[in-house]
């Protein structure tokens, strides 16, 4: 028996793996504290949103929905727990979903663990790799930690050749200039992400309240960002995610 601390599950989700009904497995638990986090409730193991669960009842719920062709595994952190390995090896093994999971880079040795069982990756990549991504991250005195970190995983993932997507949320204050942009989206382009999403940042219960006082970029500044991104990955599938317009690929002029 596995035991996971386990948030939940959504049945099936349209948005969470490209062209599939996903069903997506919430793990709690995560090595970063961003300001602007809107799933700060699972965060920390013990939050009263969180519950130890044998993952075989994971794996029963998934083989008991029939509409599904994905699952896709995120947090909170998921590789922040060792049992998710057990987990994604289970559904590989028990179901013939396609696989996906959402990390955030922190742990290269797990990470590199669980690659062979996925079929699709996404990660944050949350600002340049230097002092910024520490700031972004919530823990400014451990960029060098983070940073080093997320370099390894990133040297482990330009040798994996299935979809991996990589995505930048534009925060007020945080991450928003032309300049910023480009160097994450060289960033994207070295370690050969196949799709690049940058994200609008939204207001709402956020880590720290006083980021619920600031504005999402507006949708033309997106679209602005975006463009720039593109001039540095003109073969890379770059979108915007916005409360106007939803997915917005943008596409070379």
């Amino acid at each position: 028996m596995t035991e996971i601390i386990y948030a939940g599950l959504v049945d099936n989700s349209t948005l969470d793996y490209p062209k599939k009904i996903t069903a997506v497995v919430y793990l709690c638990g995560c090595p970063y504290r961003c300001p602007w986090c809107q799933n700060k409730d699972l965060l920390t193991m013990n939050s009263p949103n969180c519950r130890k669960t044998d993952t075989k009842e994971i794996i029963k719920e998934l083989q008991e929905n029939y509409l599904i062709e994905a699952v896709c595994v995120t947090g909170g952190e998921p590789l922040m727990q060792e049992e998710t390995l057990e987990l994604l090896k289970e559904i590989k093994k028990e179901t013939k979903l396609l696989l996906k999971i959402d990390s955030n880079c922190y742990y290269p040795k797990r990470l590199m663990k669980a690659l062979p069982y996925l079929d699709y990756f996404t990660t944050d990549v949350k600002a340049p790799l230097d002092q910024r991504y520490g700031k972004v991250a919530g823990l400014p005195e451990q960029w060098e930690e983070i940073v080093a970190k997320v370099k390894e995983s990133h040297e482990i993932l330009k040798k994996w050749d299935n979809p991996k997507e990589a995505r930048t949320t534009i925060i007020p204050g945080l991450l928003e200039t032309k300049e910023e942009i480009r160097e994450t989206a060289g960033i994207v382009k070295e370690v050969g992400f196949t799709e690049y999403t940058i994200q609008q940042f939204r207001p709402e219960n956020t880590l720290d309240p006083s980021y619920e006082k600031k504005q999402s970029p507006p949708r033309e500044l997106m679209a602005e960002l975006a463009r720039e991104a593109k001039k540095k990955l003109p073969n890379t599938r770059v979108q915007i995610v916005t409360l106007e317009g939803g997915f917005e690929e943008i596409k070379n002029k």
